[in-house]
């Protein structure tokens, strides 16, 4: 049920009365080139970012959202459903953006039905699992990416499904073939995600090592963590030879060709990765405020970013998670990702609230519902506020179109 409410609300809020299909289709371009037996397209459109190397125009961002839509544009791009799904679109090309908005769409009510089944495993009550996944999906920004579905967002998405599926196995059997599957296809959207991987050990230490007897240093089982590496070794290898196949090197090139480009090579001048882009995240994160208007609509988000307390006012529950292993756990992969995230050379260009914390979203939803168990009237006030402030800025940005970066 909380599928299908996320997934009609989504549908109406982007298709029926909101931007619809992207214009920022590269993964559902990547897939048609794949299909074709291409890595590259020819040339680059002039709208959308790609790396352009050796006459030829590269897809910059990790492929798994590409992987996922790959069948369905296979199976679109044959007849019948090519000559109705062109028509449908106008009569002029392939829908390749619909495809992309429709695929952050169908992912992003799953995550809330995921979020829901991950809560679920977490020791609250029953109702807190139940409010912790309306408050994700409809109470964080998780709702307005979703129905965006351009290059960035999507990314977001799926990162954030595989994140979900990742806390399901962690709080499960934790089974460690499949902790590591789903680490790589979040790497492989996201790729701080790797950095942030220790969180998951400071639950499984009974699992991943032997007890510690006279030992100074405790003992992994090689075997578990053998299991565990293995999908992540592949995905890794995979990486290095699709950056080979590209660039004649291991590392993706095509990220640092695009802030080299001469256009933007004054917006970053430490390159990449640097700490001296750290208050620039800070500022985003915890400090941007909405644009106040005397006229209607009055409120608006800033599209360069706005503040996470504001988004999400009962994230602050989050710190009155009870101490244990679970909510260490967390916050270490909080700070993992942020650490990573702090020093990346952008904070997320166009957005609603700031979306690289999206990352690590499944790990504060634990710490904020567990610090909200059980519900409470004190509770709801925050939920709501949530809620309303989200439906409030998809209002804006999706249906009324209104939007500035600052």
């Amino acid at each position: 049920m909380i599928f299908l409410a996320a997934f009609v609300v989504y549908y109406a809020t982007s298709f029926v009365w909101g931007p619809g299909a992207t214009g920022y289709d590269q993964y559902s371009l990547f897939a048609d080139a794949l299909i074709h037996g291409h890595l590259s397209l020819p040339q680059r459109p002039p709208h959308l970012e790609m790396a352009e190397y050796q006459g030829r125009a590269y897809f910059t961002n990790p492929p798994t959202p590409t992987m996922l839509l790959l069948p369905f544009i296979w199976l679109g791009e044959h007849e019948p459903l090519r000559t109705w799904l062109t028509k449908l679109n106008g009569g002029w090309s392939f829908p390749f953006g619909a495809y992309q908005t429709g695929m952050s769409i169908t992912l992003g009510a799953i995550n809330v039905a995921l979020a829901r089944i991950a809560l679920g495993r977490v020791p609250v009550s029953r109702r807190a699992a139940n409010w912790g996944a309306i408050l994700f999906g409809f109470g964080s920004i998780a709702w307005y990416h979703a129905t965006i579905g351009s290059v960035w967002y999507l990314a977001q998405i799926v990162h954030a499904t595989a994140m979900w599926l990742l806390v399901i196995e962690w709080l499960g059997k934790a089974r460690p073939m499949l902790l590591g599957l789903w680490l790589a296809c979040a790497f492989w959207s996201r790729m701080e995600t790797l950095i942030a991987a220790p969180f998951l050990f400071v639950t499984l230490y009974d699992k991943v090592f032997y007890p510690r007897f006279d030992e100074l240093i405790p003992r992994p089982k090689v075997g578990w963590f053998a299991k565990f590496a293995f999908p992540l070794l592949v995905v890794i290898v995979l990486e290095f030879t699709y950056n080979y196949v590209r660039y004649g090197m291991f590392e993706n090139y095509g990220y640092r060709m695009l802030i080299e480009k001469p256009e933007v090579r004054g917006m970053f001048p430490y390159g990449l990765f640097s700490i001296h882009y750290f208050w620039n995240h800070v500022q985003v994160m915890f400090q941007s405020v909405p644009i106040m208007e005397t006229d209607f609509p009055w409120v608006m988000p800033k599209l360069s970013g706005t503040a996470i307390w504001i988004t999400t006012p009962a994230f602050v529950w989050a710190f009155f998670a009870p101490w244990d292993r679970l909510t260490a756990a967390c916050w270490i992969g909080i700070t993992l990702f942020i650490a990573v995230l702090f020093q990346h050379c952008g904070t997320g260009m166009t957005q609603v609230g700031y979306r690289f914390a999206m990352d690590f979203y499944a790990l504060l939803m634990i710490l904020t519902v567990r610090g909200m168990d059980p519900i409470r009237w004190w509770h709801m006030p925050f939920i709501a506020a949530s809620i309303v402030v989200n439906a409030w800025f998809v209002y804006t940005t999706n249906i009324l179109q209104i939007g500035r970066l600052f």
